[in-house]
C-alpha cells in the first residue's frame, strides 16, 4: 500500500545526545513535528 502525505513537515534538526549514548540506549532529539505526531513518535 502506498501512502501519500501532502505538506508533511519534515524535522530540520536530528541530533544524539553523546553523554547518555550506551550499547543499549541512545537519546535523539528532532524538531519540529507537525501537531500531534510529537506524541506519535515519542511512544513507538
Amino acid at each position: 500500500m502506498i501512502v501519500k502525505i501532502k505538506d508533511f513537515q519534515i524535522p530540520k534538526k536530528l541530533e544524539v545526545d553523546d553523554t547518555s549514548l550506551t550499547h543499549t540506549y541512545g537519546k535523539f532529539i528532532a524538531e519540529p513535528f507537525e501537531r500531534g505526531f510529537g506524541a506519535t513518535i515519542g511512544n513507538s
